[in-house]
């Protein structure tokens, strides 16, 4: 879900959707305005090069109405003059009525929108949340790591209760913005749940056939997914399969010999690896080179015992491409039926996580 995701709440914290009265225009209310005059402008937010939509001016009354209608249901920017940025929801077919808090930057009143409700619930917990955070800030006799940890807690609480107002709207078009506020490793299921639900009703929208594709292309390397498979040659030649290690707890160690990190952290690599390889544990070292010769002679200087493959096309490695490589040293950690369990251990969390798996 590159620019690595097509990104909606990244863009703007503070988000908020509204329709107007009739299809072919929008109209709504400000309250709370500091300045006597001011106006308000329409933007694509998923097209940073395009022009204003509309630019219209907000009344005494703090009433304003926008003549413009998308040609599908969609997310929007509405930029005050100080240059606050509202996130909306334009659909053409379902006209509701809202009231916004520019002092607060929220949705204070909905009516006849259930994408509205939505983003108006989820608005409201994540207000709630920030307020606890600040008031943890606040007490004095509390540590640094107590605060932090408390926050952590907090964090995943909040997605916990984010996850949950997911589950009761799946096809809601606003769960497309709110499923950003996810990590997709650990909360796969219910991304999945709500894109699958989502091009299902909205099959012909760009923004979600976009974030759909992206979320099929995450998928592949998700946790608890098959690791997808390598085959490569192996240093005599020979081509070597990933699946061929199936049975075995498997690192599949990105590296290469000209990686400075990668040669530093070799030693904890070998001796993890004289540790656990008795107890089912074996390493797939992919390098990332291009010159045959230093390869192997980095192989063999750190001691390197288990098997290595690379096609010697550097960043260009297929390996590599499949794999979603942009850094090394990189780690894939997969189990004995070939899913994946964790990605990017190294040192102390690769070693707890493997007396996890091997020694308990």
């Amino acid at each position: 879900m590159k620019i690595h995701r097509i990104t909606i709440v990244g863009i703007c914290f503070v988000f908020i959707c509204f329709c107007g009265y009739t299809q072919t225009g929008i109209k709504g209310t400000v309250t709370n305005i500091n300045a006597t005059k001011d106006s308000i402008s329409l933007y694509n937010p998923l097209d940073a090069k395009a022009p204003i939509l509309e630019k219209v001016a907000i009344g005494k009354k703090g009433t304003f109405e926008f003549t413009y209608n998308p040609p599908e249901i969609g997310f929007y920017f509405i930029v005050f003059s100080d240059k606050k940025n509202v996130l909306v929801v334009l659909n053409p077919n379902n006209n509701g009525q809202i009231e916004i808090d520019a002092s607060t930057g929220m949705l204070s009143k909905v009516t006849n929108s259930e994408q509205n409700a939505l983003l108006k619930s989820c608005q409201e917990l994540l207000a709630e949340y920030d307020g606890k955070q600040k008031a943890i800030d606040q007490v004095a006799d509390k540590s640094p790591a107590q605060k932090q940890l408390e926050k952590q807690l907090l964090d995943v609480e909040k997605l916990d209760a984010i996850q949950s107002l997911l589950s009761k709207n799946t096809d809601n078009y606003a769960s497309a913005a709110l499923v950003e506020y996810l990590p997709t490793d650990k909360y796969l299921m219910i991304v999945d749940s709500v894109l699958t639900a989502l091009i299902k009703k909205y099959p012909n929208n760009n923004l979600i056939k976009a974030k759909y594709q992206e979320l099929e292309s995450e998928k592949k390397l998700a946790i608890g997914y098959p690791a997808p498979e390598i085959t490569l040659a192996d240093t005599a030649g020979n081509l070597f399969s990933l699946s061929s290690l199936k049975g075995k707890i498997v690192l599949i160690d990105f590296w290469a010999s000209w990686c400075r990190p990668c040669r530093e952290e070799n030693p904890n690599v070998v001796r993890m690896y004289n540790t656990y390889n008795k107890y089912g544990f074996d390493i797939l070292g992919v390098s990332l080179d291009n010159n045959k010769g230093n390869w192997l002679q980095a192989i063999q200087k750190d001691g390197l015992a288990w098997n290595h493959i690379s096609d010697l096309k550097g960043w260009q490695s297929a390996a590599g491409a499949i794999y979603g490589v942009h850094s090394i040293p990189f780690t894939v950690l997969v189990d004995k039926n070939g899913n994946i369990l964790a990605k990017g251990l190294r040192g102390q969390a690769l070693e707890q996580k493997l007396k996890e798996l091997l020694l308990q």
